[in-house]
């Protein structure tokens, strides 16, 4: 399928807006093909290359097509056909990647979803996405499955869990090593009274006379449903992406810089398979350029730098915070980095000083590379924007891909022209690899045609410059990302305090933890009443304790700081001024709520009470 772009490019040139550079052609070329059928041919020209590795396990591109073959003669054996939907909590393992394409080729969708989500929240993706199975991790099954086991089978008719261990592809040397340890300490295979408990290996095996047969391609069919991080109303929101979606993703990486890198490059595999950037932006682009993808499941945050020295990667992609964090990990020494050819940073805005730092880091330690910053949604299957070659304009993420385009739109939905200084506001988005914005009949995301082009709010503020170099602002509403990219909605977390008959109001903004050097959340409480210490104490030892037991709050939205107030800040508008506490400085009046926490789980919750007790009182500020 073909997309002409001459005369969306000749309209929004009478705006002023450039021609991007890198198009190779007025018209772009979607691929008529699904996920599976794009990659089986791709896979062609590299098939004895490694495609993965996962611990000492080589994987070649070969084996991952059998893989891919038997994971789709195993999903048609349980009963899965055209069209239904699989959930899939699994972590970077090699499992992930073969469901993607196993199911893909029998016409079935999988819905990628967070291997943290609580019982409770899995009920809401199965009735909204209309599930018919589910793949998860061992080690989550407790926590996601084993609270809703009646609820699956009774109301939803799900009567058997397929279990993924995470150690399953791991060398024999290792999994009977793990095996013999799990013996030792009498951890046993997950059993069941309510539902049928089917393992991976014991799946493929039964299945092995099984013949899937290749569905193929129907325009604007579901390829995965991909999710946000969470919205006002704290359920994350289902993102339905076709195969035109990400396979054009692909596509349009054909006339950059990726489309350089020799077969086999490894890229560190860390991003999560539940966001695009870990299915799509990572995994599907990695498979389908031939990279090795070095498949890491769990990891905690500072250790980002190191895992890349160990595996040796050469591309790596992660938060601004993952690459500060490296940056003072005294384990590397010099040259540890030298196999590092690009570095890429997204998911959050990056300031001057920590981009300095981050890349006197890379230079001092070997890399050949600089940082480079990008912009994306989960709604464009990933990334939209990069700083690509002569457009590495500072701590700016850089101009679009070729055939995206990123427009100014004022609050009447009017194109803004673009000027000598370049225009500022709320950025709209079209690209080839764009959602529809439409999931079950109802819309998730705001669009205007444009020219007969489809644009999506990226409720972002930018600035665009007239030679198409962005900077990212700030997003428009209280809504932010901490450091791990995760989305924190305050609205969600305030109304958790206000539940509490002593609290008044509460106000959540973000705040620069030193030690993890990111965005954490904050809350700001104001209570009915003048408190003691000791009511404090209590007060804040309770709501902490609701939120780590609650099965819809997620850890990573748990305040690590709490500070009371006699009252909020108003501001002219006789609004609550949250601008006035994102500005505010630590001072040691606050609570700090400690937390040992990785990608897959949290641990170790402690209170720790005000390090400064005589201004641990009610704050007044100026």
């Amino acid at each position: 399928m073909k997309i002409h772009f001459k005369e969306l490019e000749d309209y929004l040139n009478q705006y002023g807006y450039p021609y991007n550079e890198m198009m190779n052609s007025d018209s772009f070329e979607i691929p008529e093909q699904t996920a599976y059928e794009y990659l089986m041919k791709n896979i062609k020209k590299y098939e004895d290359i490694d495609a993965m590795t996962f611990f000492g396990r080589k994987i070649k591109y070969y084996e991952f097509a059998d893989q891919i073959d038997k994971t789709a003669n195993a999903m048609k054996g349980i009963g899965l056909s055209d069209g239904d939907r699989l959930a899939t909590l699994v972590p970077n393992i090699p499992e992930a990647a073969y469901l993607q394409y196993g199911t893909s080729k029998i016409g079935s969708v999988p819905s990628n979803i967070d291997p943290r989500t609580t019982g409770k929240m899995m009920l809401n993706y199965i009735k909204n996405e209309h599930i018919k199975n589910i793949v998860i991790v061992d080690v989550m099954y407790e926590t996601a499955i084993r609270p809703i086991e009646h609820e699956l089978k009774e109301q939803y008719g799900i009567d058997k869990i397929i279990v993924v261990p995470a150690t399953n592809s791991l060398t024999s040397i290792l999994k009977n090593v793990i095996s013999l340890k799990n013996k030792i300490n009498h951890i046993n295979p997950i059993t069941s009274d309510v539902l049928d408990i089917i393992y991976w290996d014991e799946m493929i095996d039964n299945t092995r006379y099984e013949h899937a047969t290749n569905i193929g391609f129907r325009p604007n069919k579901e390829a995965a449903i991909q999710h946000s991080s969470g919205t006002s109303k704290g359920m994350p929101k289902s993102i339905p992406l076709t195969n035109e979606n990400i396979n054009s993703f692909i596509e349009k990486h054909i006339p950059t810089i990726f489309s350089t890198f020799p077969y086999g490059t490894k890229m560190l595999n860390i991003l999560p398979y539940f966001a695009s950037y870990g299915a799509i932006n990572t995994s599907h682009l990695g498979f389908n350029l031939g990279l090795t993808l070095q498949q890491i499941p769990e990891f905690k945050f500072e250790d980002f730098g190191y895992i890349a020295y160990k595996q040796k990667s050469e591309i790596l992609i992660g938060t601004p915070t993952w690459f500060a964090l490296a940056s003072n990990d005294k384990r590397l020494q010099k040259n540890a980095l030298k196999n590092v050819k690009m570095a890429i940073s997204g998911g959050d805005s990056i300031d001057e000083k920590t981009q300095e730092a981050v890349n006197n880091f890379l230079n001092n330690h070997g890399a050949k590379c600089k940082l480079t910053n990008g912009h994306g949604m989960s709604e464009l299957s990933g990334s939209g924007c990069y700083q690509f070659p002569n457009h590495e304009n500072g701590i700016g993420i850089g101009i679009p891909f070729p055939y995206d385009k990123y427009i100014i739109l004022d609050k009447d939905n009017n194109i803004v022209p673009m000027t000598k200084e370049g225009i500022k506001g709320c950025t709209w988005i079209y690209s080839p690899s764009a959602t529809s914005g439409i999931f079950e009949d109802h819309k998730f995301a705001e669009t205007k045609d444009i020219n007969g082009f489809k644009f999506i709010n990226s409720k972002d503020t930018m600035l665009i410059m007239p030679n198409n170099e962005i900077t990212y602002i700030e997003r428009e509403d209280r809504q932010f990302a901490r450091f791990d990219g995760h989305k924190i909605v305050p609205y969600d977390i305030e109304n958790k305090f206000i539940s509490n008959h002593l609290i008044k109001q509460c106000m959540v903004v973000p705040y620069n933890d030193e030690i993890i050097n990111g965005k954490m959340p904050i809350a700001y409480v104001v209570p009915i009443k003048k408190l003691s210490n000791e009511e404090m104490d209590t007060l804040v030892t309770e709501i902490i304790n609701i939120m780590v037991e609650s099965e819809d709050t997620n850890n990573r939205d748990i305040p690590r700081k709490i500070c009371f107030l006699e009252k909020m800040p108003i501001n002219a508008m006789s609004k609550n001024d949250f601008l006035v506490l994102n500005n505010r400085k630590l001072d040691g009046s606050e609570y700090t709520i400690d937390i040992v926490e990785t990608n897959l789980s949290y641990s170790d919750v402690k209170i720790i009470p005000p390090a400064i007790r005589e201004q641990a009182k009610i704050l007044k500020l100026k």
